[in-house]
């Protein structure tokens, strides 16, 4: 599948799974839709089994930010990488959003480290991509 057609699959799991994560989901991806933003198959399979999984009750809203984070971060090095400049930006973008959206709602309620995960994903970023 093309980015459009995994961005229009994403869109009818928010609308099929409504729930509080898909309602964060669905505006972000509308905006990603309306710019032709690129996405993974295996990113957005994690997003679309994020949405079932907390629309069902079996999976906390902060570890599917920390899921994306970890795949777009994953996908924004292979695009910087490959030189697709915009598309990495974004998916960068992404992986930062999502990781302070995880660390805001897990800080109170698992025992983490955020200091200390974002400079894991700093390293990463750099090392990828020297």
């Amino acid at each position: 599948m093309n980015a459009k057609e995994l961005r229009e699959k994403i869109a009818s799991y928010c609308e099929e799974y409504d729930s509080l994560y898909g309602r964060l989901v669905k505006p972000i991806n509308e905006m990603l839709m309306e710019i032709d933003a690129g996405i993974s198959e295996e990113t957005a399979n994690q997003v679309l089994e994020n949405l079932k999984l907390f629309h069902e009750g079996n999976k906390y809203i902060a570890d599917c930010h920390l899921d994306e984070s970890n795949n777009f971060i994953k996908d924004g090095i292979e695009e910087l990488k490959k030189g697709n400049l915009a598309d990495g930006a974004l998916q960068i973008f992404g992986a930062g959003l999502n990781f302070a959206s995880f660390a805001a709602k897990a800080a109170g309620v698992k025992h983490i480290n955020p200091h200390e995960m974002i400079n894991e994903r700093f390293k990463l970023i750099k090392k990828s991509l020297e």
